[in-house]
C-alpha cells in the first residue's frame, strides 16, 4: 500500500512541476504580489506575532514580496535553517531580507540567529507541490515540514502557501503527513 501511495505521489509531483513551469514571468509576478492582499485581511494574520516562512524556489510562487510586506508589518519572521545530514529544520529570526545567505539546497536562508521554538509559532507557512480541500500536502518527499509541524503548538496555523491551480482534489496520504489548516494562492485562501 505504501508503495502505490509513493507512487501515486510521484505521478503527482511530475505533473504540478509540468504545470509551473508552464507560469509565464508576468503571471507569476502578479501572483506573487497578490499573496499579501489575501493574507493582510486575515483575522489569523492580524492576531499573530511570529510568522515562520520559507523562501520559495524554482518555479513555486514567489515568496519574497510577501516575506518583505510581513517584515514591514512589524511581525517577527522566522525563515528555515536545514540541516541535511540529519534530515533536521530550524527557524532563524530574519530582520532584513538582504541579510539572507544560500542555504541546503541552495535555498536561501538566514545566517545563524535566534531560533523561535515550535511551540512559539503563531502561522507556519508551508511549501508544497499540491494541496486538497481537506488539507492534506504533496511535499517534495524529504519529510522535513511533516516532522516539524508535529512539533507546533495545538494553535498554530498550519498555511500552505500555492498557485490556485495546485488546488487538487485528493492526495494520497501517510499516517506521517501532516495537514494544513489553510491554503493560501494568488486568488483566494482555502480553509481545509
Amino acid at each position: 500500500m505504501a508503495d502505490t501511495i509513493e507512487k501515486l505521489k510521484s505521478v503527482f509531483r511530475e505533473n504540478v512541476k509540468k504545470q509551473r513551469a508552464q507560469v509565464t514571468p508576468e503571471e507569476a509576478e502578479e501572483a506573487a504580489n497578490s499573496l499579501w492582499q489575501q493574507l493582510k485581511e486575515e483575522a489569523f494574520f492580524k492576531k499573530a506575532r511570529r510568522i515562520a516562512a520559507f523562501c520559495s524556489i524554482g518555479t513555486e510562487i514567489d515568496t519574497m514580496p510577501l516575506l518583505a510586506k510581513i517584515l514591514s508589518s512589524k511581525k517577527e519572521l522566522y525563515l528555515p535553517k536545514t540541516e541535511q545530514n540529519q534530515n533536521l529544520m530550524d527557524f532563524h529570526l530574519v530582520r532584513d531580507l538582504k541579510e539572507l545567505v544560500p542555504g541546503s539546497f541552495n535555498i536561501p536562508g538566514p545566517p545563524v540567529g535566534k531560533i523561535l521554538s515550535p511551540k512559539k509559532i503563531d502561522i507556519i507557512l508551508v511549501p508544497g507541490l499540491a494541496f486538497d480541500n481537506r488539507g492534506h500536502r504533496l511535499g517534495y518527499g524529504r519529510g522535513y515540514y511533516d516532522r516539524y509541524l508535529k512539533l507546533v503548538k495545538s494553535g498554530c496555523v498550519r498555511l500552505g502557501v500555492a498557485y490556485s491551480f495546485q488546488i487538487i482534489d485528493k492526495i494520497p496520504n501517510d499516517n506521517h503527513d501532516i495537514p494544513v489548516n489553510a491554503v493560501l494562492t494568488e486568488k483566494y485562501i482555502l480553509l481545509c
